[in-house]
């Protein structure tokens, strides 16, 4: 094969794609498209019951979270790596992974700026339920029955289970 069969096509949207994303003011992916490419890069993996929530006007430390679960923790790891390694083919690098240099870990962080990606063993996740934290809050935060410090006191709790302070029992 020569080098220009290995080129990608001009016409192929993944030699595109970073050329016509939607951008905000400051020229970054917005959150949405960013969002696509981590569940795109969790379906690539076989992530298990991938979902996205919208966490707009709850927090402001990010506008989606994207949950995935894994079948070990080597699972759980082959995804961090493959949603930083297409947040990074597409210009965007994520400010940190935690939990990928744990051995047995649990769960899995991958931070890109607007969007946290949470991959974690199933039972882990039944466990924390942040999923139905964060629509709870949602809930409760379209009746004004929720104070702005709550979302974040809690995320910061499980930010501190992922780094170890405590497992789930």
């Amino acid at each position: 094969m020569t080098q220009k069969d290995n080129a990608p096509a001009a016409n192929d949207p993944a030699s595109t794609q970073t050329n016509s994303t939607a951008q905000n003011s400051e020229g970054y992916p917005e959150a949405e498209t960013i969002a696509g490419w981590v569940v795109a890069a969790l379906e690539d993996l076989k992530g298990i019951d991938i979902r996205v929530l919208d966490v707009r006007g709850l927090c402001n430390f990010a506008d989606f979270m994207v949950f995935s679960s894994g079948t070990s923790d080597r699972h759980l790891k082959s995804q961090a790596n493959s949603v930083v390694e297409q947040l990074k083919a597409h210009g965007v690098r994520p400010t940190g992974v935690e939990g990928d240099d744990v051995p047995n870990t649990e769960w899995v962080l991958v931070d890109a700026i607007d969007v946290l990606v949470h991959i974690m063993l199933p039972e882990t996740r039944d466990h924390y339920q942040l999923e139905k934290l964060w629509s709870a809050q949602s809930s409760q935060a379209s009746n004004k029955a929720v104070t702005a410090a709550d979302a974040p006191a809690a995320y910061a709790t499980a930010i501190d289970k992922i780094r170890g302070s405590s497992r789930p029992k």
